[in-house]
């Protein structure tokens, strides 16, 4: 399990700034194992609404309590989470005139309201998709998914939590979404939009950001023959940009129907309590993996608070990129003893435009979804019996050592 950080040696601003990262209070290990360096990047800070904060109700509060909550706290308007019969989580909007701090302090000094009806308060905020090397790339129009979707779900379910997918990719050779049949509310087929709050998921970010991460985890089972479907849950706007409440909402809803979830995002942030709700939900769901990108900022994570990749709860992991050659760590990759766990190829990975021509992509992001399919094939070959932590120690065993100049927890190579 990932260590919480004692020391931040970064002090964030809001939005994008220029950062300098000094490295200097690492380990008498570390310092040994690399050479200590100071380096300038561009880090992909949220950026904190002025009026809006993330509720959440405790189990059993009636209809007519939240409305009083809202009366009382002078909420101008709310937000809850699509397809979600509990509607726990709400956001709460307190117009332009509002201090949104005062509220935040207000409802947690009353400890959730006058009967402790509120269990969690965070703020929320957006982000932007981390720089990658991703030049070359092209979409599609054309996005009639229904053909895509699989008869019956088999095998590993694994949720991609991204910009959205274009299932008509010419990349995606035979059906592999989720079916909603049975389980569907609302007009869901196969995942769901939560940015434009619908059932077509369709990527429309340039970079086609989930598109890419989705083709690597359906290729390499299609390759290893592991029944799979693929959950779509857009949270990203075609900007590539993503609101911590989309984020939220996204996991509600796929934890609850998936195996796996994939997660190649981030944010750094210094503040380890902003994310409460996301803490709840993630420990609420322990039993299914949650792998992430570890990021693109070439800091340590141990230091640099990198989310959603350092969170303390076991069954989250982190991933790092090796370089082309996979004999070190790729130059622009996070890594962390504490907060990083695995390597997998990052770095020049091929991949094909609309027009079938080859480009090269790099990042953490397409590091992350080659672990998502190794460790889907992981936990079908256990009979779908294995838990996150069971996962994590195969991994551990198959993966292949490593001595690389920047060391993560595992120091091994997954591939």
């Amino acid at each position: 399990m990932k260590l919480l950080k004692l020391l931040f040696v970064l002090t964030l601003c809001l939005g994008f700034v220029e950062c300098t990262v000094n490295d200097t209070e690492l380990t008498e290990n570390q310092a040994k194992s690399r050479m200590i360096k100071t380096k300038k990047v561009i880090l992909p800070t949220p950026r904190y609404s002025k009026t809006e904060l993330i509720i959440k109700f405790r189990e059993g509060v009636s209809t007519s309590k939240k409305q009083k909550l809202r009366k009382l706290y002078e909420v101008v308007k709310y937000q809850f989470c699509d397809l979600c019969d509990d509607k726990l989580i709400e956001k709460w909007d307190f117009g332009s005139n509002a201090d949104v701090e005062d509220k935040k302090l207000t409802i947690q000094g009353g400890s959730g309201g006058p009967e402790g009806d509120i269990s969690n308060v965070d703020n929320e905020f957006v982000f932007h998709l981390e720089n990658e090397n991703n030049s070359g790339m092209s979409n599609t129009d054309n996005n009639s998914f229904i053909s895509q979707i699989v008869p019956n779900n088999t095998g590993v379910t694994i949720g991609v939590l991204d910009t959205g997918v274009n299932a008509n990719y010419p990349l995606f050779v035979t059906p592999f979404l989720y079916n909603s049949s049975g389980v569907n509310m609302a007009n869901e087929l196969s995942g769901w939009d939560f940015v434009n709050h619908d059932n077509d998921f369709y990527d429309d970010y340039e970079l086609i950001h989930g598109t890419k991460v989705t083709y690597i985890v359906n290729n390499k089972l299609n390759e290893q023959g592991v029944p799979h479907q693929i959950l779509p849950v857009k949270v990203c706007d075609q900007n590539g940009i993503a609101s911590y409440f989309n984020i939220l909402c996204g996991l509600k809803y796929a934890l609850p129907r998936v195996h796996i979830v994939q997660m190649s995002l981030g944010w750094y942030d210094n503040n380890t309590y902003v994310n409460s709700i996301f803490n709840d939900l993630i420990t609420e769901y322990n039993n299914v993996l949650i792998v992430t990108s570890a990021g693109n900022s070439g800091v340590n994570n141990d230091y640099v608070s990198h989310y959603p990749s350092s969170y303390p709860q076991g069954n989250i992991l982190a991933i790092a990129a090796s370089d082309s050659e996979r004999n070190n760590i790729a130059s622009f990759s996070n890594y962390g003893i504490n907060t990083v766990d695995f390597y997998a190829p990052g770095h020049n990975i091929l991949f094909y435009d609309i027009l079938g021509t080859p480009v090269y992509i790099s990042g953490t992001s397409y590091a992350a979804p080659l672990v998502t399919a190794i460790s889907a094939k992981v936990l079908f070959e256990s009979g779908m019996l294995y838990s996150p932590n069971q996962i994590i120690d195969a991994l551990n065993v198959i993966g292949v050592n490593q001595l690389y100049s920047r060391p993560v927890k595992y120091n091994k190579l997954l591939n």
